[in-house]
């Protein structure tokens, strides 16, 4: 137990040298945590490897054992930007622009978890597990968005933090059951410009914000048909949030497409965003045909269009038609993300070649939250990767120690806005489709040290 200790505290100090601003994969969440579900392209649920298993499905640690486990990911996105392909019409909303990257290509994220006995009981295990991820994180050089949209400027940083303590249970031979609690963080800053001289310019400068904490609930089960089959499943409840809070002027946020109309800060103070994280289930089945060999297919359903839809803004807003009239003061506006719920299908296998090595690779495919119609709402938020594979191996260093690695690769792809442009645009003359196109690919290698107690 006191190396237990030390090696946890170890990692935890570790961890506080990762800066947490990195992009993700499945919408704002990433498809496995840590090397061994990177490995088999997060198709675990049901036949869980190591400790991280507390935050994915805390039933895991019943059937894992003692151990601590510590990863670092280092994440490689590549994401685009293109004005180019505007329509030619003679709207207002005419005219090639640009197409420009930016940002960083190099981020770090870390994650830890720990299980071992407790009660002095064998068959109840404490534990729990810490990731800290980001997502949609954007770097903009200031470009030509072309027609009257004119210079654009975007940027953007999501960060997501968890921590989850949980408990589970061995019912009996066949059966295992866990609970956790999680603590979560998150930030979102969103700083999107454009001068459209025609309307005197567009914000929305959310680049001041303050972090809030938030809480949910985690709930899972594995069960061991027989020999060869185990099925797992789990619940995350919908992450709770207050509302985070920003200080804008009185120009930071205005002229937004609100309906028909535009909406606009009327003095300079505090808006606020309420925005959550949302519930998903997970069902694994596993299949073990030989004893060196594992197979693992998994569902899983995001509930996005729940928290990332229709993503309330309170504050003293402003209505006002395109004459410049006022048509009413509403106390808060929809910022229209337009994200649809996701159904996660992956697949995994691993392969024990001997005692020291085990071999993993996986595949996963899920379909992007926001499509053609939401893209001019998102150039932010570029989620638009679908399909995702894995490799990964371990190496096991005698009774104790383990190491071990994966590779994830996201293919790229992009999305062109077709019916994107919000009507109260319209009204104006400008084109209802943007022709815009974001574009995004991601690779990432993950590097983890494990300890059997």
């Amino acid at each position: 137990m006191k190396r237990f200790m030390m090696f946890t505290a170890f990692v935890l100090s570790l961890s506080f040298f990762f800066p947490f601003n990195a992009f993700a994969t499945n919408g704002a969440q990433l498809i496995g945590i840590g090397a061994t579900q990177k490995g088999m392209a997060g198709a675990v649920t049901a036949a869980p490897e190591d400790a991280v298993t507390a935050v994915t499905n805390p039933a895991g640690m019943a059937v894992i054992g003692n151990r601590a486990d510590f990863n670092g990911e280092f994440f490689i996105p590549r994401r685009q930007l293109d004005f180019t392909d505007l329509p030619a019409s003679p709207s207002a909303f005419a005219g090639p622009g640009e197409e420009t990257g930016g940002g960083s290509e190099l981020y770090a994220l870390p994650a830890l978890g720990w299980t071992a006995p407790a009660f002095n009981r064998d068959d109840v295990f404490f534990g729990g597990g810490f990731y800290a991820t980001g997502g949609l994180g954007v770097d903009y050089d200031v470009i030509d968005a072309g027609g009257a949209f004119g210079d654009a400027s975007v940027s953007s940083t999501f960060i997501f933090a968890k921590v989850q303590p949980a408990i589970a249970w061995n019912v009996n031979e066949q059966l295992a059951v866990g609970a956790g609690v999680s603590i979560d963080w998150q930030l979102l800053d969103i700083q999107q410009t454009f001068a459209a001289s025609s309307l005197g310019g567009i914000k929305l400068d959310l680049g001041r914000a303050v972090g809030v904490y938030g809480l949910g609930a985690n709930i899972g089960a594995i069960y061991k048909v027989n020999d060869m089959i185990t099925i797992g499943g789990s619940y995350t409840s919908r992450q709770y949030f207050p509302e985070m809070k920003y200080r804008v002027g009185a120009n930071d946020v205005k002229n937004l497409a609100s309906g028909d109309y535009l909406a606009s800060v009327e003095s300079a103070g505090t808006v606020k965003l309420d925005l959550e994280f949302p519930q998903q289930f997970a069902l694994g089945v596993a299949v073990t045909p030989m004893e060196a060999l594992t197979l693992e297919f998994d569902v899983k359903w995001i509930n996005w269009s729940d928290t990332h839809d229709a993503v309330p803004l309170s504050g003293n807003f402003v209505r006002k038609n395109g004459l410049g009239t006022v048509i009413d003061r509403p106390s808060s506006i929809d910022l229209n993300f337009g994200w649809d719920d996701q159904w996660v299908f992956a697949v995994g296998g691993r392969y024990a070649v001997n005692d020291a090595l085990i071999l993993r690779a996986g595949y996963e495919y899920a379909k992007s939250p926001i499509d053609e119609t939401d893209v001019f709402n998102n150039i932010a938020l570029p989620v638009t990767v679908e399909q995702h594979v894995g490799l990964g191996a371990t190496y096991n260093l005698g009774t104790h120690w383990g190491i071990s690695a994966a590779y994830m690769r996201a293919f790229k792809e992009d999305l062109s806005g077709k019916n994107d442009v919000a009507k109260a645009y319209q009204n104006l003359g400008f084109a209802a489709t943007s022709k815009t196109r974001i574009e995004l690919v991601e690779d990432s290698i993950d590097l983890q040290l494990s300890y059997r107690f």
